[in-house]
């Protein structure tokens, strides 16, 4: 006689709402988000589309109104839509020029929304070339010395790009964590 799934002939559980907890219980990478929310140390993100957390105002973007000034490395990018499309949600904004549009942090994010056929991103957009909260200098090896704010903005505004981790951003600030679910970002 076959052995159930916890080790007693014929012990299977029943169908319904019980299975899923089974399932997320025996196969814990069947729904990681599922799995985090069992846990004590849960904490749920912010589900609104107009979130204020820590004084960063996160709003909704078009993919298409945003600027790119940097390449992607794709084994990263692979990464990320992996890991969008196992949790459903948009876990971190991008953080944008206000003026300009142009991407400063998240490009694998932005591609991999684009990829998905996502319409709209969440974005924290701040004045990049007046703000003493970000600074910007180069990744080592990248082939550069130096780089500047407006060079960031030239290039994203002209539609080159730089190679992958040429520029790297600072800030003083944290982007919020926010949980968006990817069905609120499409039109």
């Amino acid at each position: 006689m076959p052995f159930g799934l916890f080790g007693t002939v014929g012990a299977y559980p029943p169908w319904g709402a019980s299975m899923s907890r089974v399932c997320a219980l025996i196969c814990p990478l069947v729904n990681p988000q599922r799995l985090a929310e069992q846990s004590p140390l849960y904490e749920p993100a912010h589900n609104s589309t107009n979130m204020e957390r820590r004084g960063e105002s996160v709003r909704l973007s078009s993919t298409n109104d945003l600027l790119p000034h940097e390449e992607v490395i794709s084994s990263n990018l692979d990464a990320m839509m992996k890991r969008l499309v196992n949790s459903g949600r948009f876990f971190q904004p991008l953080l944008v020029d206000s003026a300009s549009n142009v991407i400063l942090d998240g490009h694998h994010r932005w591609n991999a929304a684009k990829a998905l056929g996502l319409d709209l991103v969440p974005v924290v957009a701040i004045d990049y070339l007046n703000s003493d909260e970000v600074s910007v200098s180069v990744w080592p090896g990248c082939g550069r010395d130096s780089i500047t704010k407006e060079e960031v903005i030239e290039m994203g505004v002209s539609g080159g790009l730089f190679p992958p981790k040429t520029s790297r951003h600072r800030f003083s600030f944290k982007l919020p964590k926010i949980g968006v679910p990817l069905d609120d970002l499409m039109e």
